[in-house]
């Protein structure tokens, strides 16, 4: 029975300050370096570097929220978690976020699965759809072997995927034709910017998945915040040395059109450069899909756990306690986003949808801070009373961010989120029909002994 009981409940503690930091960087250095640059460089144009800035500090807002939040309420499932506790009178609101999040990673799950699949035609003769459905296949499997091996995995990758991206880097900014770029190109086109920023915006997330593995640490309240904060600096300065590099090589127009963009401006420098770059990305999107696999499966868990999701996602494998069935429900879903084989449009509803969710995390943490004020938080941002002004900055540019995209992209995001709403709905309707009836059959009970 306790075999049974724990197989349902409670997930392993494993995980320590440096494989959570490691894990942050390789969620967060992921598809986008690799892929989205060339979509954003087509908007933003050679002003890209600043839509890379502006992408960085509006996540970063979001970071420090996380920071707070996750460290006074950790536990599975992230921001519903969150959420449940901040605004326990709206459970709808816990599950749209959850769901919101859901989409987020699912898209991010099939984007660097694409993006995989793109650079590994270099050597397989199959299409990029195929490819990425088979790694995702893979990467779930090692989920599902636990989170101890696949934790591992991951940090091993990230340290070989960091290191071939700081040598790229290196050797690029020195070495390029072109010098470092028009710091002023970007004033005739700030929309540009700005759509490019919205675009960037899924690769500096990562945060939300380091939050669904809080109740997954050893000591949450201690390393979770540090892990956010060294995974913010790490992947800001990584990516500010990449995008320096590639305009010393490429310009903008150039970059717009490709389908692998960094392989592209790494083989300006001759060598063994080009191979080495897309070595690099078929190990980053190869980490990056392992991430989203993990995080994803375990907030369908906390979500199932709590109620949202039919109870069967919330089962767990084994001695490994992975949530096996919650990571194949997770895959199906990503490889539905897959099957469209269209790069730009899947990672633009995964930034919809990570835009969508920091707003309202940066609420819940503002709203905390009133309904909640002796709350233990190991980690509190400064505040000017008793509101946390960076909270308000990561409402207010996360929104901006969520009204660029196209409206395909908003029309697909709600046909994907209303189904599902639908087993939300039943579960909700069958729990009250459940509850009145015991209701009923308790004043029956009374009024028959009276």
């Amino acid at each position: 029975m306790s075999n049974h009981a724990a197989s349902h409940t409670g997930l392993t503690k494993s995980l320590g300050l440096i494989r959570l930091s490691l894990y942050g960087v390789g969620t967060i250095i992921g598809a986008g370096i690799y892929s989205v640059i060339g979509p954003a460089a087509g908007a933003a144009g050679e002003g890209i570097w600043l839509s890379f800035v502006l992408a960085a500090i509006i996540s970063g807002f979001s970071g420090l929220s996380y920071a707070e939040i996750a460290s006074a309420l950790p536990g599975a499932g992230a921001e519903h978690n969150f959420l449940r506790k901040t605004f326990p009178a709206f459970p709808a609101l816990a599950f749209t976020v959850g769901l919101f999040i859901a989409v987020h990673g699912a898209a991010t799950l099939a984007t660097v699965a694409l993006t995989f699949g793109n650079y590994a035609q270099t050597f397989l003769p199959f299409t990029p759809v195929v490819i990425a459905l088979v790694l995702m296949a893979i990467a779930t499997a090692i989920n599902i072997a636990g989170i101890g091996k696949a934790s591992f995995i991951s940090a091993t990758l990230t340290v070989l995927q960091v290191s071939c991206l700081i040598g790229f880097a290196l050797f690029a900014i020195p070495s390029g034709s072109r010098g470092l770029p028009d710091f002023t190109a970007w004033s005739d086109n700030l929309a540009g910017v700005l759509q490019g920023a919205a675009i960037l915006f899924f690769i500096y997330s990562g945060y939300e998945h380091m939050a669904s593995l809080s109740e997954e640490a050893k000591r949450p309240d201690r390393d979770l915040w540090r892990a956010f904060m060294i995974a913010l600096v790490a992947t800001t300065v990584v990516y500010l040395s990449v995008i320096l590099g590639v305009l010393s090589l490429v310009n903008a127009g150039n970059l717009a059109g490709s389908q692998s963009p960094l392989a592209d401006a790494a083989r300006q420098l001759g060598g063994p450069f080009g191979m080495i770059i897309v070595t690099a990305a078929l190990v980053a999107t190869a980490n990056a899909v392992l991430s989203s696999s993990i995080s994803g499966s375990r907030l369908v868990f906390g979500m199932a756990r709590d109620g949202d999701l039919p109870k069967p996602l919330a089962r767990t494998q084994g001695s490994s306690r992975s949530p096996w069935i919650g990571a194949l429900a997770y895959l199906a879903v990503a490889c539905g986003f897959a099957a469209v084989g269209e790069i730009e449009f899947v990672a633009s509803l995964s930034s919809l949808g990570v835009t969508l969710v920091f707003a309202t995390i940066n609420t819940a943490v503002i709203v905390l801070r009133f309904t909640q004020p002796n709350l233990n938080r190991p980690f509190r941002m400064p505040s000017i009373g008793n509101v946390p002004p960076t909270a308000v900055l990561g409402v207010a540019t996360s929104l901006l961010l969520a009204i660029q995209y196209d409206w395909a992209v908003y029309a697909t995001f709600a046909g994907v989120f209303l189904l599902g709403a639908v087993p939300y709905a039943f579960i909700r309707r069958r729990g009250r029909q459940q509850a009145g009836a015991s209701s009923a059959t308790t004043g029956d009970g009374n009024r028959s002994t009276d």
